[in-house]
C-alpha cells in the first residue's frame, strides 16, 4: 500500500512456529540527508533496538509530547550517520485497550508513523499491551507471527513470545519449538535473543520476570556466544547470569522506577526541566568474528536535526576481556560509559583519559568523559581477576 512516498510490502518469510512470520520492507524514495547504508562487514550486523512505544498513551502528566515522541524518534533513526541493517521494536507497540476496535486502530496508526523511516526491514515482537488481552489475534493481522527465526551475515535472531500469554510466559509449546531450533546451530554460532519480558530476572515483585524464562535459558546455555535484548522495564540497564548478559532497553513513552525504588512500578511523571528523559533507543553492533556487541544508547531530544549526541556506550567485563574491547568517541563530544562485570570483580583503567572504576557483579558504573585529542588509548583490568587478567585490556579510539 502506498503510504506517502514510502512504499510497505510484506517482506521475506522466516522460520516461525505456526504460519508465516514476515517483516515490513521499506522501499523508500529518495531523501535529502538521508544515512548511509554502508556495506554489511563480514560477521557483523548492525541494527536498532525500540521497546515500549506505547502508542495510544495519552496522559499529559506523564508525556505531553504523547503523540510526538515515536515521530521524534523515527526522526532520529532516520539521521543516524550509518543506516541500520534492521530495526527490532520489541513489544508494546501499542497501549493496552479493552475494546478491539480501539486495538486494531492503534496498531494501523502506529505502522502507519514507522513507514517514515529509512530502514529497509523492521521487525517486531508483542509485548502483553499488544497481545495478552486476545492472545494476540489482532497482533497476527498487523505484525505476523509472535515467535520466529531469522538470519543476518551469519548471526542467528531468535525472537520470542513470552507476553502473549497472560502469566507471562512461554509455555511449553514454545519452549520445545526453541529447543528444536538451536538442534541446527553450531555451538559457537552468534545468537541474539529478542524478547519483551526480560529471561533473567530483573525484579520478581514486580513481575519484570519470564515465569518459565530460566527454561529457555538451559536450553541456550551450551551456546557460547548468546546475547539478550528485551524491554518492558522501560530502563537501560545490563543483567548477568549463568555467563548471559542481558541488555534491557529504555521505553519509548514513559520510564519506570529503578527495581524496589517505589511500592508500585507507576510511570515516572514527566519532568519540565528534563524533557524526554529515560526516553530513547539504541544501536548495536554484533560481530560474529569478534563476538564482540556494542550497544550505544540514545534520548530522544526535543528537536531532533541529526543523530542524537551524548552517547552512552554499555561495557561489560567478563574473565578475560572487555565487550566491546574498542570503543569509539569523538574529540570535545561528551560520551557516558555505563561500566558493568558479568562475573566477577573487575576494574576499567584508561590513565590517559583518566579514566578509572571499579566494576563489580550486577552493578552498573556509570562514567561520563569528553575527550579532549585524538588518538588511540589503552584501558585495562587494573584489579587481579585470576591467570588471564593480563589480557584485560582494550583501546578507546578518539576521532
Amino acid at each position: 500500500m502506498i503510504l506517502g512516498s514510502t512504499r510497505m510490502i510484506l517482506g521475506r518469510t522466516f522460520t516461525s512456529a505456526v504460519g508465516a512470520a514476515f517483516c515490513l520492507t521499506l522501499a523508500v524514495a529518495p531523501l535529502e540527508a538521508q544515512s548511509t547504508a554502508a556495506p554489511q562487514a563480514p560477521g557483523q550486523v548492525f541494527f536498532v533496538q525500540l521497546a515500549d512505544t506505547h502508542w495510544g498513551f495519552s496522559n499529559a502528566a506523564v508525556n505531553p509530547d504523547h503523540a510526538g515522541t515515536l515521530r521524534k524518534a523515527v526522526a532520529e533513526i532516520n539521521a543516524l550517520a550509518e543506516r541500520p541493517d534492521f530495526i527490532m521494536f520489541s513489544g508494546d507497540e501499542t497501549h493496552t485497550t479493552d475494546d478491539p476496535a480501539v486495538r486494531r486502530q492503534r496498531m494501523a496508526e502506529f505502522k502507519d508513523i514507522i513507514s517514515a523511516l529509512v530502514v529497509k526491514n523492521v521487525w517486531f515482537i508483542p509485548g502483553e499491551h499488544d497481545a495478552s488481552l486476545d492472545s494476540a489475534k489482532a497482533y497476527r493481522e498487523f505484525f505476523g507471527e509472535t515467535h520466529y527465526t531469522f538470519d543476518s551475515n551469519g548471526i542467528h535472531f531468535v525472537c520470542l513470545d513470552n507476553a502473549s500469554d497472560p502469566t507471562g510466559s512461554l509455555g511449553q509449546a514454545q519452549l520445545d519449538w526453541l529447543g528444536a531450533v538451536l538442534k541446527g546451530y553450531d555451538r559457537d554460532s552468534q545468537i541474539v535473543v529478542f524478547a519483551h519480558r526480560p529471561l533473567i530476572p530483573v525484579y520478581a515483585r514486580w513481575d519484570w520476570q519470564t515465569r518459565d524464562g530460566q527454561a529457555a535459558l538451559a536450553l541456550l546455555l551450551p551456546f557460547r556466544n548468546v546475547s539478550l535484548f528485551c524491554g518492558h522495564i522501560h530502563q537501560q540497564r545490563a543483567d548477568s547470569a549463568d555467563g548471559f548478559v542481558q541488555y534491557a532497553a529504555q521505553g519509548m513513552m514513559f520510564p519506570l522506577p529503578a527495581p524496589g525504588s517505589t511500592a508500585k512500578p507507576d510511570p515516572v511523571a514527566w519532568d519540565p526541566s528534563h524533557p524526554y528523559r529515560g526516553l530513547g533507543f539504541r544501536t548495536v553492533r554484533v560481530n560474529a568474528v569478534t563476538h564482540e556487541v556494542v550497544v550505544t544508547e540514545y534520548p530522544i531530544v526535543a528537536t531532533p536535526t541529526g543523530a542524537a549526541k551524548d552517547p552512552v556506550v554499555t561495557v561489560v567485563a567478563r574473565k578475560f576481556g572487555f565487550s566491546p574491547s574498542v570503543i569509539r568517541l569523538r574529540k570535545g563530544v561528551p560520551a557516558t560509559l555505563q561500566l558493568s562485570a558479568a562475573d566477577t570483580t573487575h576494574g576499567f583503567n584508561c590513565p590517559d583519559l583518566g579514566i578509572s572504576a571499579v566494576l563489580r557483579p550486577n552493578q552498573v558504573t556509570t562514567v561520563s568523559v569528553t575527550p579532549d585529542r585524538t588518538g588511540e588509548f589503552t584501558f585495562m583490568c587494573d584489579v587481579f581477576c585470576g591467570e588471564g587478567h593480563g589480557d584485560m585490556t582494550g583501546t578507546i579510539i578518539v576521532n
